[in-house]
């Protein structure tokens, strides 16, 4: 059996990829669609070992799901909303509440955790911009208190690419431990 594919359990993730698994996860990022044979050229191994690889990252729930990036407005109109908002109480109950109640509202197809004067952003895909301000207005009278919820509408979106950490953006240069 291959070194590289011997058990790693306990191990950190950083400890259980190399430098060709990074090519693999840099690769998928920007084409998730691309064939296991286009993918193996790329990162310099054959077809096989990739796929392997592929699968093994995909385990190691490196990889959350291949996804279309659909342009929705194209078809639709739509209004996004930014919000920022602090909760009035910062008790375990009250953030865990929060976060339930964002989990099930469709419309907020982003939440973001902050540090500073915002405990969260939010944004929000509305048909509408009174679908928006109902949907403000429930989370407003629900059962957490904020004590600011700022919100701001986006007239455009500039860019929205899915981003590399910094180490990874030339994955030739990452110093990396050999994975045993």
């Amino acid at each position: 059996m291959n070194a590289h594919f011997q058990k790693t359990e306990g191990m950190p993730l950083q400890n259980k990829v190399d430098r060709i698994d990074l090519k693999i996860l840099v690769e998928l990022q920007k084409s998730g669609r691309i064939t296991n044979q286009d993918l193996s050229t790329l990162v310099g191994i054959s077809p096989s070992p990739c796929h392997k690889r592929v699968r093994r990252l995909e385990r190691l729930g490196l990889v959350k799901g291949y996804r279309a990036q659909i342009y929705w407005t194209k078809l639709y109109s739509n209004v996004t909303v930014l919000a920022a908002v602090s909760l009035k109480n910062h008790g375990t109950h009250d953030f865990q509440t929060f976060e339930r109640i964002v989990r099930r509202i469709t419309e907020i197809t982003s939440c973001f955790g902050l540090a500073g004067p915002y405990d969260y952003m939010l944004r929000f895909d509305c048909a509408d911009l009174a679908a928006y301000e109902e949907l403000s207005r429930e989370m407003l009278a629900g059962e957490v208190q904020f004590s600011r919820y700022d919100s701001f509408v986006v007239l455009r979106e500039i860019k929205n690419e899915p981003v590399l950490p910094g180490p990874v953006q030339d994955p030739t240069r990452i110093e990396l431990k050999r994975v045993a």
